[in-house]
């Protein structure tokens, strides 16, 4: 051998070593996490946004149903705003561990005595914050705390308005939409005579006037006094968050799919940002992971012989873009005449196997797609056999006959996983209806996530947990509900083969609005016809990829139970610049909910961000800007 073919070939050598033995590239791929390694980092936990339930704690006549009510949907509120929290019924306790406090329910004369009231004037003074809901009354200690002096009651109060001097506001950075600037609690439409939830309307003294009703009168006030801040709005949190997740809400969605309906988060955000302008620099739990600002979430509902049929379209494409969607399968294997054929064959089976081939994953979309299916009468919790199975609908008269709401949803899952070999997850319903048995027959089938409303219908744009019988003082089911919010299925304007192509305009428009509240974007597109998906194709062509993710729907559903587990102290070394993270159990890298929003103090820019234990395990985090003051921390 030639001296220079030795010095190439021992060349070769070292470079082959020094990579295997890392000193080469060492950039992971992405199938490997970071390792935990340890930290000597002195942690102290910030001071936390805390729940004050005051119904338990002043022992309140109010039914403890009703308690609970309020009390769920406070921490909900709290849930998604992603802040650092802790719920207690002691006054101390939350003036020590808080820097914020959100009171469950609202104001009475019983809910605190003059002593507590003024702690807590003493503790806004010292640069403290208060978030309540209503002050049904107004005793003394409330009046100089919140500005006002009285407040008036009823129930055909239809919206509420940002009044225009606070656009600019902190506590308003996320309400620059027209549908954030009037929020819906209401229809005037309704029949009854009770157009809307409860409210009460302030009379105003020293505070200030934030938003105002469709009637002029004062709906939300702020009252500044010596550092702190005192808020109060003049609603129950149980009327505009959980009334909304139980579709009870008196008609006050503005509209049902294809738009824009956050008038049950604009609380979160106003927390969120509140509690941002308090504190200088937070850090929140993020709601979209892997680094993005929304993440597309496509799902498919094949609920046809012609869907089955045309489904390779999708599937195909969506495999090129190595993107994992969601099929939704309707199992129709009987004949309905005139309603449905026997479409779901073995046929069907081998083309839904594909689908697994592919990559994507599978859900069930029921057995009979029946549109009457939110009538509980007509589907109750019957177990019967695949043999014996055999609803049918009369389409003249719209009523079902032999249903079962356990075949639909139980029965449905045994037969896709038995012909599959797959697990199934999730569930749709037909025609997105529901009736009072889903709830137990979901947790009890074993489903994780559900998707049966549409986020316009729930006046939310957020996943949240069902609840037991969709009846107020039940128990949360174990099922994550989560809302879509856009579809091919177009009441206005239907879409069609001449028209699509003006669609991935409409979708977008409502996908950029999620994207200002970092929500998701569940689609809908039944993909019957080839142009279908050359409309999702048209969507995703014009997306910025950078900050909009192509996601999996139970990948999502994932993401969001591990975050709604996932509980975090953090702390501000601002001569570092370094923000130290601490979470609730073990460091765990393949954990997807490891994604904090940080809000920064003026001149304050995060140089390394870690998340820890409490055994000290860390990992170091990506950091990306969002924005002048604003940056995502995340795996």
């Amino acid at each position: 051998m030639h001296w220079n073919d030795i010095k190439i070939f021992l060349c070769g050598v070292v470079i082959t070593a020094l990579v295997s033995c890392g000193k080469g590239d060492t950039t992971p791929t992405p199938d490997e996490p970071p390792m935990p390694t340890p930290t000597d980092d002195v942690f102290t936990p910030h001071a936390q946004c805390v729940v004050l339930d005051i119904n338990r704690r002043s022992g309140d006549t109010e039914s403890s149903s009703e308690t609970g009510r309020n009390l769920y949907s406070a921490e909900y509120i709290v849930e998604v705003a992603g802040l650092p929290t802790s719920t207690t019924t002691d006054l101390s306790t939350a003036l020590k561990k808080a820097c914020m406090i959100i009171l469950s329910s609202p104001i009475k004369s019983s809910t605190f005595n003059k002593q507590e009231w003024e702690k807590l004037s003493q503790w806004v003074n010292e640069g403290g914050c208060i978030i309540s809901p209503a002050l049904v009354e107004v005793p003394q200690g409330a009046a100089s705390l919140f500005g006002v002096s009285g407040s008036s009651y009823n129930k055909t109060r239809t919206s509420y308005s940002w009044n225009d001097s606070y656009n600019n506001d902190k506590e308003l950075e996320y309400a620059d939409q027209p549908e954030e600037k009037k929020v819906s609690i209401g229809n005037a439409k309704e029949i009854s005579g009770e157009y809307s939830i409860k409210s009460y309307a302030y009379t105003v003294t020293s505070g200030e006037t934030m938003a105002s009703y469709n009637t002029g009168e004062a709906a939300v006030i702020r009252k500044k006094t010596g550092r702190g801040t005192a808020y109060t709005f003049g609603v129950l949190w149980r009327d505009v968050i959980q009334r909304s997740q139980l579709n009870k809400d008196f008609s006050a969605s503005r509209s049902y799919s294809n738009d824009f309906e956050p008038s049950a988060d604009v609380y979160a955000l106003f927390l969120r940002s509140t509690f941002a302008k308090t504190q200088g620099t937070s850090v929140w739990k993020f709601t979209i992971p892997a680094g993005y600002q929304t993440v597309l979430i496509p799902t498919h509902d094949c609920d046809s012989r012609t869907a089955y049929d045309q489904m390779h379209h999708m599937s195909t494409y969506e495999k090129s873009l190595k993107l994992k969607a969601h099929y939704f399968l309707t199992v129709h294997y009987y004949r309905d005449s005139p309603y449905l054929s026997a479409f779901y064959d073995d046929v069907s089976i081998a083309q839904s196997k594909q689908l697994l081939q592919d990559g994507h994953t599978v859900g069930s979309h029921s057995i009979g797609h029946f549109p009457d299916f939110s009538k509980t009468e007509r589907f109750p919790i019957t177990p019967v056999s695949k043999e014996d199975y055999r609803a049918t609908h009369d389409v003249n008269t719209g009523i079902t006959t032999g249903g079962s709401t356990w075949a639909e949803i139980a029965l449905s899952r045994q037969i896709i996983e038995e012909d599959l070999g797959n697990k199934v997850r999730s569930f749709r319903s037909g025609h997105l209806t529901m009736n009072k048995n889903f709830p137990i027959t979901l947790q009890d089938a074993k489903y994780a996530f559900s998707s049966c409303y549409s986020a316009g219908d729930v006046l939310s744009e957020f996943p949240y947990m069902d609840r037991i019988g969709n009846e107020w003082a039940n128990e949360l089911s174990s099922v994550l509900q989560i809302p879509l919010h856009f579809s091919d299925v177009i009441n206005s304007d239907p879409m069609n083969e001449n028209n699509w192509s003006e669609k991935p305009t409409m979708w977008l428009g409502v996908l950029n609005k999620l994207k200002g509240n970092y929500a998701p974007s569940v689609l809908l597109i039944h993909p019957n016809r080839e142009w279908k998906m050359l409309a999702q194709k048209m969507l995703i062509e014009s997306l910025d990829l950078n900050t909009i993710g192509l996601y999996n729907f139970e990948d999502y559903g994932d993401f969001w139970l591990d975050r709604r587990e996932l509980r975090h102290d953090y702390c501000v070394k601002e001569k570092d610049n370094k923000i130290l993270i601490q979470v609730n159990g073990n460091i765990n890298a393949s954990n997807t909910s490891y994604v904090f929003g940080i809000d920064c103090a003026a001149g304050f820019v995060p140089k390394k961000v870690i998340v820890m234990d409490s055994n000290k395990n860390s990992l170091e985090l990506k950091i990306k800007q969002l924005s002048s003051t604003r940056y995502l921390a995340y795996l």
